[in-house]
């Protein structure tokens, strides 16, 4: 396993991934996603740390509600 030779302090100070909940290890490409309050939905639950790979689909959703311009009141 690729995680077993890393040190303890490693886990403590490593950003988890908001998706896939694995460590996101140093160098790995991630993105930091950023909902507002979109009204009843409580899309702010889903901001946070992600692996650029697990991103995607969330990102996608943040362009297209982008895009309507939802904003919150």
């Amino acid at each position: 396993m690729p995680f077993d030779s890393m040190p303890n302090e490693y886990w403590d100070k490593s950003d988890w991934c908001q998706s896939c909940k694995r460590p996101i290890g140093p160098g790995e490409p991630v993105e930091h996603l950023r909902f507002e309050n979109h009204f009843e939905h409580r899309l702010e639950d889903l901001n946070g740390v992600y692996h650029a790979g697990c991103a995607r689909p969330f990102l996608s959703i943040k362009r297209a509600l982008d895009m309507l311009g939802w904003r919150p009141m």
